[in-house]
């Protein structure tokens, strides 16, 4: 008789992690299909198939929720964040196009979609607003890094790379919220080239 090996069971806190994870999750896809004002606790529990006190007992309050939601949302450009093109060669204009790739891949995501539709709901919550601030900071900060590292590599300094990746940043960030207002033009990317050409400049 063949014995069926089964896998290992798995810990409470591995069960309780997965369990966040699950409920994260549904927060992060609730708040996408929904906006903000979707992201209720009874909405959140239906989405993750788990009962409210279940959701409740990880995740206490709205506030948690909204937290879980944004983290969703950024974790993994926290996590990944460019490290394909941070891994790509040393030339500075394909670092600076590859650079402008990968915010442009985030800026147009529902996952900067859901992240500021949250913070911009909550930005008048004096005593909450700050946590968002810091999450989104503190999750955002690893990916400027990465670049800020890999133009240092390809020839800038580390005062002007950091300056070029937020100048880099908002670029993007801008040309995202301005599709909203306004179809693409000739303009745009006219300002994008001169961006890149005053960059290359700096060099």
């Amino acid at each position: 008789m063949t014995s069926v090996t089964r896998p290992p069971r798995r810990t409470q806190a591995e069960r309780s992690e997965a369990m966040r994870a699950r409920i994260a999750a549904a927060a992060f896809a609730t708040a996408a299909a929904g906006g903000s004002a979707a992201l209720r606790m009874r909405a959140v529990a239906d989405a993750a198939g788990v009962s409210q006190g279940a959701l409740m007992h990880h995740f206490p309050d709205k506030n948690a929720l909204v937290l879980a939601a944004i983290e969703q949302a950024l974790a993994a450009d926290a996590n990944d964040g460019s490290r394909t093109q941070v891994d790509s060669g040393d030339d500075p204009a394909a670092v600076l196009g590859a650079m402008l790739a990968e915010f442009r891949k985030f800026f147009f995501s529902d996952r900067f979609w859901v992240a500021i539709s949250i913070t911009l709901e909550v930005a008048k919550d004096t005593e909450f607003n700050p946590r968002v601030r810091e999450t989104v900071s503190r999750l955002r900060k690893p990916v400027y890094a990465a670049w800020e590292e890999r133009l240092a590599r390809a020839g800038w300094d580390m005062a002007a790379a950091a300056r070029t990746v937020r100048s880099g940043a908002s670029l993007i960030s801008g040309a995202a919220i301005r599709r909203f207002w306004a179809e693409p033009d000739e303009i745009s990317s006219e300002v994008e080239q001169q961006w890149l050409a005053d960059q290359l400049r700096s060099l």
